[in-house]
């Protein structure tokens, strides 16, 4: 039930984000004049909610050959609520945007590449520095939320990884 609710939530995220006249192909990809857009979403853990529902949207500038662009992401927090219907209820949102850019780093002797989103100043809640957040690229396409530093988690139970939404 609380994975059913999660999920209305992410795709109802999804709808908003994918509302305008792009063309999609097989990949997975959309696309707006020549620049291309990619829509990620998960729930990761959270300390103070029982998951927070991600939802990233990467639209990549063909002007610097697809290596970085703008973002957009919201971030749900859920916390099971046996009242209603859905068994889970919405206890924060928030939503920031900036530009991300890919890159490659050598991390305990091999190549990863990651993206790495930089929140505008605005949108920075106040905070003079924004501080970024760091996705390594997966093999299937995902994106695996890191730390600065590119380790994943050292508990494999903890999934930290935001799948492309078709």
């Amino acid at each position: 039930m609380k994975k059913t609710a999660l999920l209305m939530l992410t795709v109802m995220a999804s709808l908003g984000f994918t509302a305008c006249n792009n063309t999609c192909d097989s990949s997975k990809t959309c696309s707006k004049g020549n620049d291309k857009e990619v829509l990620y979403s998960g729930v990761l853990p959270a300390a103070d909610a029982d998951g927070t529902v991600y939802t990233l949207k990467l639209e990549f500038d063909e002007e610097h050959n697809y290596t970085d662009g703008d973002f957009t992401m919201v971030e749900t927090s859920m916390v099971t609520d046996t009242v209603s219907v859905q068994g889970m209820k919405v206890v924060a949102t928030s939503y920031s945007k900036g530009d991300f850019r890919k890159e490659s780093k050598v991390v305990d002797g091999a190549t990863v590449d990651y993206i790495r989103l930089v929140p505008d100043a605005k949108d920075a809640l106040g905070t003079p520095s924004a501080s970024s957040d760091y996705f390594i690229i997966n093999a299937d396409e995902s994106l695996t939320m890191v730390g600065a530093d590119l380790q994943k988690a050292v508990n494999p139970e903890m999934n930290y990884t935001l799948t492309v939404v078709k």
